[in-house]
């Protein structure tokens, strides 16, 4: 049977996550050079996720929903701020690969949300199912390219914002296929 949700705040972590989310928004928002306007974006899209995990804490009844709810909001928080970088260099550069950037962040926002119980199968289900074996490959070969990005933009004098930019790209879509799994209701587990 599930644990009702009777947390203490002490007990919630919500000044732990809460710290969290305000640092990697201002680092996010600094990298590769400060603007104000990304920082207010971030700040009250950080601001709207700290409400819902308070009202989660307050409101939601099972103590394994509300703990899903704020991971969700944790890494919803940090793919939406790992994905900037790479998207403000090229913006701010003039060059039109941000769109596509973008493009692609949003659009596998929304497909990984629509596909959140095939997901939630291959995390589940391990290696059972078609879906599953295809996503970790996929995730196998995103952890082993990243690295070699870091290596082969130091190597030949590649732009370390573009390189460093990129892995937190690769990082943001990594959290991004992780978030449906949160917004499973444990009775439906």
């Amino acid at each position: 049977m599930d644990e009702k949700n009777n947390l203490s705040f002490k007990e919630s972590r919500i000044l732990h996550v809460t710290a969290s989310i305000l640092i990697v928004t201002f680092l996010c928002s600094a990298v590769p050079e400060w603007y104000t306007p990304q920082f207010i974006m971030n700040g009250v899209v950080s601001i709207i996720l700290i409400i819902i995990i308070v009202l989660a804490w307050r409101l939601v009844e099972l103590k394994a929903r509300y703990f899903s709810i704020q991971s969700y909001c944790l890494l919803f928080s940090l793919s939406f701020l790992f994905a900037q970088p790479i998207i403000k260099y090229f913006w701010q550069a003039g060059n039109s690969s941000w769109i596509f950037l973008l493009g692609i962040w949003i659009a596998g926002f929304v497909i990984t949300t629509f596909l959140k119980e095939n997901l939630f199968q291959a995390f589940s289900k391990t290696f059972e199912n078609r879906f599953s074996v295809a996503f970790h490959i996929v995730v196998f070969i995103c952890i082993t390219v990243g690295p070699l990005l870091i290596i082969l933009g130091n190597a030949n004098d590649f732009n370390q914002n573009i390189s460093y930019g990129l892995v937190l790209y690769l990082f943001s879509a990594l959290l991004q296929i992780m978030l449906p799994e949160f917004l499973k209701h444990p009775k439906d587990i």
